[in-house]
């Protein structure tokens, strides 16, 4: 009996010091857990997609913030080789026109863009495909992406975006992507947009967190030091 009662009262000892190993680490584990999700969610970053019209290479832009980017995709080579051939880059009356359709690409929130694609459908007659990698992207940062394919584009026929997709990665680790569709209803004469952002789950499903959907509208930029309007958007 004495053995036993040994036996049973060293138990609940033993017992409570793995507690007290145990339940610190399993807390820390957890804490750790709680707190890389507020800094996913404190870092997540989103896109914010424009139609724009400007001048070639935006030229003389008083939109366009100090440090953005013009991205050449593949696409655009045939067009860009076409102008220079032409000397059209070196006529005042073809380059001072804001005849050019182009995207631009902002970020807002705080991380870091490490990696990203972006794939562009066009409304065009071949609903032709833009293609481009995304440059390494800082909080707030812009890039401009040339919609243009063709000589005929550019003079007079406007067409617009039917649909984009970018997968991008975050300093912290998290994939993202953004997708906007846009679809035209010609008895209504206006252009209804669906973007939404989705975070990679898991490293094998994307899950929606975000879902917008509005009317696209005609706006202007405004130069507040010139006191003048520039270029209206798509």
């Amino acid at each position: 009996m004495d053995e036993l009662i040994k036996t049973f009262g060293v138990l609940p000892t033993a017992l409570t010091a793995a507690a007290a190993i145990i339940v610190p680490f399993i807390t820390f584990i957890l804490g750790r857990i709680n707190d890389d999700r507020k800094v996913k969610f404190e870092y997540r970053t989103f896109m914010v997609m424009d139609e724009i019209t400007g001048k070639y290479h935006l030229k003389n832009a008083p939109f366009v913030k100090k440090g953005a980017k013009l991205l050449l995709p593949k696409s655009y080579e045939s067009l860009e080789r076409f102008i220079i051939g032409k000397r059209l880059d070196q006529d005042g009356t073809f380059t001072d026109v804001s005849r050019f359709n182009y995207l631009q690409v902002r970020t807002v929130g705080k991380s870091i863009i490490t990696g990203g694609y972006i794939k562009i459908k066009l409304g065009n007659d071949d609903e032709s495909i833009i293609e481009i990698s995304l440059p390494f992207m800082l909080p707030d940062d812009e890039v401009y992406i040339p919609l243009d394919i063709n000589y005929g584009n550019v003079t007079h026929r406007k067409y617009g975006i039917k649909r984009i997709d970018v997968w991008y990665q975050l300093q912290t680790g998290q994939w993202m992507k953004f997708k906007s569709v846009r679809s035209f209803k010609e008895e209504e004469n206006e252009t209804i947009v669906n973007d939404s952002h989705s975070v990679k789950k898991y490293h094998l499903f994307y899950w929606k967190i975000q879902n917008l959907r509005g009317k696209n509208m005609g706006w202007y930029y405004l130069n507040l030091n010139k006191d003048e309007k520039t270029n209206p958007s798509n």
